[in-house]
């Protein structure tokens, strides 16, 4: 597979579509979930956390075989099916249809691959290895979950309540640029860490009104 373009995309209210109803299935519905995706799921029958899924209203259920002349709906898809001949009838049609298609352990028929993904609040830090060997994606995210947990989600909170200070402070770009090297190099996400979330915050702000001193000057 060709060097990948990586990307955050945005997938609230986008229509999109799961083909099989499986335990892959399940971790592909999750997945767009989390992103505020419209879930359909096509397939004869569900797993049982999926059909929980479609009572609670969180996703529309098709209980038929997935076909391609069903992928025109949807701006994204992904193939839970485990058929390489399936998914590359999906895939032929996704790609006269412009729609983004993925099908899972299956790179070939891929427009783009689902990376191994951590998240702690609005961090989010995704792991591809280019379809070669997911598990070592899986390991490495293992390793980030370690390294960075709640603390870096505290940190970028507090980041986004003094942003528009930031901005305020300094409105040419690099000065701006700078100011934020200054936080994110101080002592703050150590002091989380340690549960010191007051005086964290405590050394942002001494950098902030350190800034504003310099900018009136």
């Amino acid at each position: 597979m060709s060097a990948l373009f990586p990307l955050m995309l945005d997938l609230r209210g986008w229509p999109c579509a799961v083909l099989g109803g499986g335990p892959m299935a399940e971790e592909k519905v999750r997945s767009l979930l989390a992103a505020e995706a419209e879930v359909t799921v096509i397939a004869r029958q569900l797993a049982p956390e999926l059909e929980k899924l479609a009572a609670q209203g969180r996703i529309a259920w098709r209980p038929e075989e997935p076909r391609p002349e069903h992928l025109p709906e949807f701006r994204l898809a992904m193939s839970a099916l485990g058929d390489g001949t399936a998914n590359a009838a999906f895939a032929q049609e996704a790609e006269r249809r412009r729609v983004l298609f993925n099908a899972a352990d299956d790179p070939a028929h891929c427009r783009f691959l689902m990376p191994s993904v951590h998240r702690e609040g609005d961090l989010v830090i995704a792991v591809s290895t280019n379809g070669k060997c997911p598990a070592l994606a899986v390991r490495l995210r293992e390793r980030f979950e370690r390294e960075f947990g709640p603390h870096y989600a505290q940190f970028l909170d507090i980041c986004g309540h003094i942003r528009g200070r930031i901005s305020g402070i300094a409105a040419d770009f690099s000065v701006r640029r700078k100011l934020w090297y200054r936080l994110v190099d101080s002592p703050a996400l150590a002091l989380l860490r340690a549960g010191k979330s007051e005086e964290a915050r405590s050394a942002m702000e001494n950098i902030l009104a350190e800034a504003e001193k310099e900018a009136a000057a």
